[in-house]
């Protein structure tokens, strides 16, 4: 009787998880939203092992059927096509800000547009960057005059930056007229209500940021007196420190200033007897008189665009430029409407522009914008192999251009996706540009 109740109450208990089709191992009550429930605290569920081509050669593979890929290391499910789980990226980007050219007649890899995928799989591929016709350059010995509309150029470029400085936020709108006398500032957009002064020493501190910039406008005149020494630290660098006058910019003697020195609207610029400039004096109408004195422009490249302001250390749109005894001045000194007057014994380490000539003082390089008729191919390659309907051949006449790419390729793990590009026959530059992969199977 006793064996006939066991019985029983075995066949019950089995007839209870046949019912509610739930199987536990390691535990009497599966959870009861599963078929099978395994509990284990030292051991751990262990499913088929197969290599790829054995996966491959599964006939009919199930949606969800589940392996583990000894090729790969990796597990790998079906749905429709075998995936893989994985702890690598399905995503792969190389951006450069980089300038670059290229002569080639041939394909060559632009510099860094190229990713190998750690995974295998389908990939839709995408590149985009802006080129250029980049300038032609040409060798200007010394002395050397020729005609060029540089000066003309300026003035509108001055213009650009002018607004592009005037539509900047005001960070500081409290500061007093008064600058220096041992005071620091820090990076931001300062603006005086009226003419604005410097007295001794003013310090720009960067923050250690070197990109840090440093925007001072006057409603009125600029004023730096006798001994002014404007001191740049922690990063501040005298390329990204603009000085916008709304009246005319002067400095003592013996001055040391740094930064780009503006007058926008009707104001002479006097820069006076042993001062040193590490920046420019620009001025939209009115005569700048110099020296005897240093400048030199700043180093490095302005985080707002100049244009061919970038050459220029002394420019007025309209009026004289006037040098006294012995300057050192390096860096082009331009009028587009005026003439240069006293610069005999000045040493000049650049050009004398007007508003028709280029005249060198000494042997230099030039760049002119190119505006000639120019094709460019950009294409998409992988493993050395150009990925078919991937290029794009553009032709342009334009200084600036963009370029977009796109394909989908099946790729194997850690070939070798690249992008290349070639000219007709003139140089061609690229700056930004990014490169993306995306892993979509």
């Amino acid at each position: 009787m006793k064996k006939i109740a066991a019985l029983l109450f075995v066949f019950f208990l089995m007839m209870s998880q046949i019912v509610c089709a739930q199987v536990g191992i390691g535990t009497i009550i599966p959870d009861a939203s599963s078929i099978l429930d395994l509990t284990s605290n030292s051991q751990g569920l262990l499913i088929p092992r197969i290599t790829t081509s054995d996966r491959d050669f599964i006939a009919n593979p199930a949606n969800g059927l589940l392996i583990y890929n000894t090729t790969t290391s990796h597990f790998n499910h079906f749905d429709l096509v075998w995936k893989e789980y994985s702890d690598y990226t399905n995503y792969y980007n190389s951006n450069s800000t980089s300038d670059v050219t290229t002569t080639s007649t041939s394909d060559v890899v632009v510099p860094g547009m190229t990713i190998a995928p750690l995974l295998a799989g389908t990939y839709e591929v995408t590149f985009n960057c802006s080129y250029n016709n980049s300038p032609t350059e040409r060798i200007v010995s010394s002395g050397e005059s020729f005609p060029s509309t540089m000066a003309q150029e300026a003035k509108s470029d001055l213009e650009l930056l002018i607004n592009q400085l005037n539509s900047l936020t005001v960070t500081n709108s409290n500061h007093l007229a008064a600058f220096g006398n041992g005071e620091t500032i820090f990076p931001g957009v300062y603006s005086i209500a009226g003419a604005a002064s410097i007295a001794l020493n003013l310090t720009l501190d960067g923050g250690g940021d070197s990109n840090s910039i440093f925007v001072i406008k006057a409603n009125g005149a600029l004023a730096a007196g006798a001994n002014t020494n404007v001191i740049l630290t922690n990063g501040a660098q005298a390329r990204n420190v603009f000085w916008l006058a709304y009246g005319a910019p002067s400095f003592g003697a013996n001055s040391i200033m740094k930064g780009n020195v503006i007058a926008a609207t009707t104001g002479a610029i006097a820069f006076n007897a042993g001062g040193n400039l590490e920046g420019r004096l620009l001025t939209i109408s009115g005569a700048i008189t110099f020296g005897p004195a240093v400048a030199s422009m700043p180093i490095g490249t302005s985080p707002y665009p100049l244009g061919t302001l970038d050459k220029f250390v002394l420019y007025t749109a309209a009026g004289d430029v006037t040098n006294t005894a012995v300057s050192t001045i390096t860096g082009n000194i331009g009028t587009n409407l005026g003439t240069f007057v006293g610069f005999e014994a000045a040493s000049v380490n650049g050009a004398f522009v007007t508003h028709t000539t280029y005249t060198s003082k000494t042997s230099t390089t030039i760049s002119t914008p190119n505006t000639n008729n120019i094709i460019a191919s950009f294409s998409i390659y992988q493993n050395g192999v150009l990925i078919p309907s991937s290029s794009k051949i553009l032709t342009s006449e334009a200084y600036l251009g963009n370029a977009s790419l796109q394909a989908v390729s099946t790729i194997e793990a850690n070939q070798i996706v690249d992008v290349r590009w070639n000219t007709d026959s003139e140089k061609i530059g690229m700056g930004n540009r990014t490169f993306t992969l995306i892993k979509v199977q």
